[in-house]
């Protein structure tokens, strides 16, 4: 591929090309056969993005996925922000050049921040367009996508006319006469419409023309008429640059207003807010039932046979869909990669490693969730149990921070950080990310980072997931439980935990905790003991007790 690449490169009068992880709705999922950068790379993860010259091939991955790029490509992996970012790397390389991009995969905000910052450097950006770009990476059979079907008010808790309304009600504020979304997911969310055509983002890939009178269409080669020469609003972070330009021709003049929806859906009404508290309790259990296996089969299962065994837990649920996204079983080195992912041939027996870390969740038609247990497969070493601990008490210091409505997350993030922090280590991506209801499990906002500038509202579903990665050592840790705020007193927020699955008391160094620590793990442990246990068969629970037993009977 990289032949092809450089031949394109001297066809093209470039001297560099981009080639990102996305399609044209910029998305973290989309049907496999897009996806661009893996056959350019050999690079498997969920975002990166490659620059190739006549001399030097490049990845950029961040800290999720550096470790993973290293071992599955044979580019240059650099890590961002910590080594450098693609504009700095291409400013300092690639001075008085042309570099092309696709401009179906690329953002109209990505492509003005870029142009912007590399004119210093006498660099020029050539958008690509579709039917050269196609002669590089000629369209793969596309597979037919599924119907889409309607996501009941049950699980919704609002019709559509009353999203379109909030959404109008917006646009009188903003003085648009309409606004396009090019999310499928805030397109999915205000239309209550699904499709599972890919089972970790189950939305319509579709884009959606708001007017400020009520009025809607999909976009299409017809329905863009019907801006010309009007004032909208778009989000040019979702918008391709492709889009962009295809408006302009239009005479559509845009106003660059982030994503009106985003916030909206962010925020949970009480049905959706019970459905989620229902799917968490329901893959609180499944959990549970894959720990007692794990106990039970620990010294003949490899990750692989982890990752079939929880499709098949979820799949005696007939709310399920799919999972969230490809369960990370990961042991020893393998989970110092935050985002590995198993398969037949490259599983390791779990039992090989003292530690297993599973990130793993489900697509039910009630909610998505997404949990990490890591869990002693063997004997630790000190340091294992020491950042194990520093994690947990992180983990348990997010969920007893006090903040009031309307906080911004940095609190949150800094406290989770704290206790590794203070021995001199630490993690490099976001404490936590924001969950979708039946849509992207990767949902933003909000973002529980120190730098973010999203409050904090009652409402807002939010995973809780400090970690520590140790690629010398060769393990991994992360513990994640979901949160989902609730008004307390005097306009502080109850922090609502959603998943009951146990912590490993194995890992575990117990002076270090306070009392305060351990009487949460008490009361968390014994409300496992109360509400998942009785949903166990008898062996599922006498392999589960000693687990509890850890906690429920701490001193």
């Amino acid at each position: 591929m990289i032949t092809a690449i450089r031949n394109f490169l001297k066809q093209q009068n470039i001297q560099a090309l981009i080639i990102t992880r996305t399609d044209s709705f910029l998305g973290e999922y989309y049907p496999p056969e897009k996806n661009q950068l893996l056959l350019a790379t050999g690079f498997s993860g969920s975002a990166g993005m490659a620059v190739v010259t006549l001399n030097r091939a490049v990845l950029f991955v961040d800290a999720r996925y550096t470790e993973q790029a290293k071992s599955e490509s044979q580019f240059e992996v650099l890590e961002i922000p910590t080594q450098t970012t693609p504009s700095e790397w291409l400013k300092n390389n690639l001075p008085d050049t042309t570099i092309g991009y696709y401009t179906e995969q690329r953002s109209a905000a990505w492509v003005s921040y870029m142009t912007l910052h590399l004119k210093t450097a006498g660099i020029h950006l050539k958008g690509l367009p579709k039917k050269i770009w196609e002669t590089l990476f000629t369209p793969q059979n596309e597979m037919t996508p599924p119907d889409e079907f309607d996501y009941d008010l049950s699980y919704c808790g609002l019709d559509t006319n009353q999203k379109i309304n909030q959404v109008t009600g917006i646009l009188k504020e903003h003085h648009l006469e309409a606004f396009l979304f090019a999310s499928p997911d805030s397109v999915s969310w205000i239309l209550n419409k699904r499709s599972l055509w890919v089972h970790e983002y189950p939305v319509i890939f579709k884009r959606l023309i708001v007017f400020a009178d009520g009025s809607y269409h999909f976009l299409s080669e017809d329905t863009i008429k019907l801006l010309e020469n009007k004032t909208i609003g778009a989000d040019l972070t979702t918008l391709s640059q492709a889009l962009c330009e295809r408006l302009k021709n239009e005479n559509v003049r845009i106003q660059n207003i982030p994503d009106v929806v985003a916030p909206l859906k962010a925020i949970k009404n009480q049905t959706e807010q019970n459905n989620i508290r229902q799917a968490c309790l329901s893959e609180s259990i499944v959990i549970c039932r894959f720990l007692a296996w794990i106990e039970q089969s620990k010294n003949h299962i490899t990750e692989w046979d982890c990752d079939i065994k929880l499709q098949q837990l979820r799949s005696e649920n007939p709310l399920y869909r799919g999972d969230s996204f490809d369960t990370i079983a990961a042991s020893g080195e393998h989970a110092a990669r935050a985002h590995y992912h198993a398969t037949e041939k490259t599983a390791t027996l779990i039992a090989s490693e003292p530690l297993l870390m599973v990130d793993t969740g489900g697509n039910y038609l009630n909610g998505t969730t997404d949990m990490t247990r890591t869990i002693c497969t063997g004997k630790p070493t000190e340091l294992m149990k020491r950042r194990y601990t520093q994690v947990l008490k992180g983990h348990i210091a997010l969920t007893q921070t006090k903040i009031k409505s309307g906080d911004l997350p940095r609190q949150l993030d800094q406290n989770a950080h704290s206790f590794l922090r203070a021995d001199g280590v630490d993690y490099l991506h976001a404490t936590g990310h924001g969950i979708g209801m039946f849509l992207d499990v990767h949902e933003a906002p909000p973002i529980i980072h120190e730098k973010s500038d999203t409050p904090i509202v009652a409402g807002m579903l939010f995973s809780n997931e400090p970690a520590y990665y140790d690629a010398c050592e060769g393990f991994g840790i992360r513990l994640e439980n979901m949160i989902l705020t609730q008004n307390g007193e005097e306009d502080f927020l109850n922090l609502e935990n959603l998943i009951w699955v146990p912590f490993d008391g194995r890992l575990v160094d117990f002076s270090l905790l306070t009392v305060d620590e351990k009487k949460w793990l008490q009361h968390y442990h014994q409300t496992i003991l109360d509400r998942i246990v009785p949903c166990l068969s008898s062996d599922e629970q006498k392999s589960i007790r000693p687990l509890l037993d850890f906690f429920t009977q701490i001193q």
